[in-house]
């Protein structure tokens, strides 16, 4: 019989031999099943090797993305994958698994996070393999490594490698568990530079959350949208999950295909399927992580970026692009003040009156949200206090 493995109550690993990083990948997920997601969550393993393998005494494990809260199973009797074969591990709860699934790891795991999470495979201290998964996930839409890719431990860190399962040649279902994976479809370039991330949503389209229907994306143009807030150094959690930063639309956009960047060599490029849809007269905010307990408590995150923001003395800036065209753009030169976002005055919220250093200030004492780091991330920002 097969359990979990309680870690925190002191419980020792087996002694694991011969396991090396990358003998087993991670090659496909469905952290949100249609439906109830108790009972049917799976995760897709490949042996690349030329010799089966077993996954006696290893342990498979998930966490938040960060690592935290992890839970762990260890498998005490044999599971085999074949050379070049696959094996499906689900959550199932009857004894009776379903076809697709080989093994069940029952209710030891939870439930894996559908907007981000982490999970891996390891033998004592050895890391077989190991793999951080973001948002969005969408409902009953495998999330699967590149099928063009020779599935690689290292290489199946790299979120860009990763995508939603294409369509089904005959309608079918949008996942393919314990087969090879179909190819990722390379991201549509638009006649205006939009990109498209989903091989079933057409390029300079978005899928709507708000109607579930396919429609034109709305690209903002310069003076669309506005940096208005930003938390380079908070104090409630680590800066590389709690940084954020707030934009204002002042007409109806949609961030897809816009690049977030720094005076650096940080950027990131918004791309999905999904509509990421700002509203006019309403804010937006991206952020470092999607997770609640590892951002500090923010409200809704609309997307994620990948670079850190400076938070000590110097030039600094943050620049919206779409294409080549710059949006806008925001510099200060004052290092951050742990646990404290510098904001746009309300007062000075337009496309001319936000380039001065001087339009921004520290979010006044008392405006705390979350974990009790001061800001008003997704809401009206407060005036400056002279």
């Amino acid at each position: 019989m097969s359990g979990a493995c309680d870690l925190s109550l002191g419980g020792v690993e087996p002694a694991c031999e011969g396991w090396r990083p990358g003998d087993v990948v991670i090659t496909e997920l469905l952290p949100d099943p249609e439906g109830t997601d108790t009972g049917q969550e799976w995760m897709e393993l490949h042996n690349p090797g030329r010799s089966a393998v077993d996954l006696q005494g290893l342990l498979l494990y998930s966490a938040r993305a960060d690592g935290s809260q992890e839970r762990a199973y260890l498998f005490e009797s044999s599971v085999p994958v074949e050379a070049r074969g696959y094996v499906v591990l689900g959550d199932v709860r009857s004894d009776v698994l379903p076809a697709h699934v080989r093994h069940s790891y029952g209710d030891t795991l939870g439930s894996l996070g559908n907007s981000g999470g982490l999970v891996g495979l390891r033998c004592g201290d050895v890391v077989v393999d190991e793999v951080r998964y973001s948002g969005p996930i969408r409902s009953g839409v495998g999330r699967i490594y590149d099928g063009r890719l020779v599935p690689d431990s290292t290489d199946n860190d790299e979120p860009s490698r990763w995508c939603d399962a294409p369509p089904a040649s005959d309608g079918g279902t949008r996942m393919s568990p314990g087969a090879a994976n179909p190819a990722c479809v390379t991201p549509l370039e638009g006649s205006d530079g939009g990109v498209s991330g989903d091989a079933g949503v057409p390029a300079n389209t978005c899928l709507s959350s708000r109607t579930g229907t396919v429609r034109s994306l709305s690209r903002p143009r310069p003076g669309d949208v506005l940096l208005t807030e930003v938390m380079a150094d908070p104090k409630a959690v680590a800066d590389s999950s709690g940084e954020w930063v707030e934009v204002y639309a002042l007409r109806d956009v949609d961030l897809n295909g816009v690049t977030l960047a720094n005076e650096g060599s940080g950027r990131t490029l918004f791309g999905d399927s999904r509509c990421l849809e700002v509203r006019a007269g309403t804010y937006a905010v991206l952020a470092r992580s999607v997770e609640s307990a590892a951002n500090g408590g923010l409200p809704s995150v609309l997307g994620t970026f990948s670079f850190g923001l400076s938070n000590s003395e110097g030039a600094h800036a943050l620049r919206l692009f779409l294409n080549d065209t710059l949006l806008d753009e925001v510099s200060w030169t004052s290092a951050a003040t742990p646990g404290v976002s510098r904001q746009l005055d309300p007062a000075r919220r337009d496309p001319t009156r936000n380039d001065a250093a001087e339009s921004f200030c520290l979010t006044p004492k008392d405006f705390r949200f979350g974990l009790g780091d001061w800001g008003t991330p997704g809401a009206e920002n407060r005036p400056c206090v002279p």
